[in-house]
């Protein structure tokens, strides 16, 4: 196993580098398989929300164009 995946599968599933040095070769397999496709998951979410956020179209207004905001 290498230390950088080691790590990842540690901090993913917050247990520690003991603990996941403890593990079989097939658990360790298929926890950094699962860590992974949660990060990939993760990752395709935050740019999802950043692309809403560019766009604007979840943020709208609860007054008209012409109404002023008290603060503005």
């Amino acid at each position: 196993m290498l230390d950088s995946s080691i790590y990842f599968v540690a901090t993913h599933y917050k247990i520690s580098i003991a603990d996941v040095n403890a593990m079989s070769p097939e658990v360790f397999e298929q926890s950094f398989v699962w860590a992974s496709a949660a990060k990939q998951i993760e990752g395709e979410e935050i740019e999802s929300a950043t692309k809403d956020m560019k766009s604007g179209s979840d943020v709208a207004s609860s007054k008209g164009a012409d109404e002023a905001f008290p603060y503005e």
